[in-house]
């Protein structure tokens, strides 16, 4: 299978900024990691509930609502991935996730210089990757878009639909509508990457990414839309190219064009 490779970091030849929005079309959890956050979501929220605290609360960075870096990245890698896989195209999958074996229709982990297209742009154990994900981060403040109305997550025994030895979570979400910002930088970039990426924004029009917790439970849809490129030179550092409106949009076409024409050549 041939593609633009990235032709090392040695040489670098093109800078690239995508800015993009999310908007939470389902209740979001975004998934905290220690006790205040719960704390604060209980005192935001200011009900009754039937536990202490909820279990499942937003992550809050600088007063946000967010994602960070490391799980936007992990999400479009893995779609692109399972995309490419499906096309029959060859890429790897990481030593740590297959400790059983490599799946089908992958092989196994990549090492420089023989780097499918995922590991060529995402990254790898021994290479860094060339593109930079921001931490995902709403725009409003964290008070302003949690919901106030807790729900709970009941697990419900098949036999009697009862509740299932009374095991239940408490989870305050990030209210449907909110909106994210976020960018994606990076280094040397080739049109077919670009198109992989707007290929995960098309797909999340119609519901099918997913960010945060639960997703199976009716959480973490979100859509997203790329709202503008920067295209930067280095000899010397400046702006050549902003893509907007119009502009943006045959931009991308290109892109996905670049991107089909990968998916269709088979390894």
């Amino acid at each position: 299978m041939e593609f633009e490779r990235m032709p090392g970091f040695h040489k670098l030849t093109s800078l690239w900024r995508i800015d993009y929005r999310a908007i939470a079309k389902e209740p979001i959890l975004t998934m905290t990691a220690d006790e205040e956050t719960k704390e604060l979501a209980d005192r935001i929220v200011g009900k009754k509930i039937q536990k202490t605290y909820p279990d499942l609360v937003p992550l809050i960075f600088e007063g946000k609502a967010g994602f960070s870096g490391n799980a936007v990245k992990g999400l479009f890698r893995h779609l692109i991935a399972a995309q490419l896989t499906a096309a029959g195209i060859p890429v790897c999958v990481q030593d740590v996730k297959a400790p059983e074996g490599v799946p089908e229709g992958r092989r196994r982990q990549c090492k420089p210089p023989d780097l499918c297209f995922v590991c060529n742009w995402f990254g790898t154990a021994s290479r860094q990757g060339a593109l930079h994900f921001s931490f995902l981060l709403s725009t409003q403040p964290y008070e302003e878009v949690i919901s106030k109305d807790p729900i709970p997550m009941i697990a419900l025994s098949d036999e009697n639909m009862g509740a299932a030895g009374r095991a239940f979570l408490m989870a305050i979400a990030v209210k449907p509508g909110t909106e994210f910002r976020g960018w994606i930088k990076g280094e040397n970039l080739s049109k077919e990457i670009i198109g992989a990426i707007a290929e995960v924004v098309d797909m999340s029009k119609e519901g099918f990414v997913q960010f945060g917790g639960l997703k199976t439970r009716g959480f973490g849809a979100m859509e997203l839309e790329i709202t503008s490129i920067k295209e930067y030179s280095t000899t010397p550092f400046k702006l050549k190219k902003e893509y907007v409106g119009g502009e943006l949009d045959r931009f991308l076409g290109e892109c996905r064009e670049a991107y089909h024409r990968v998916l269709g050549s088979r390894g």
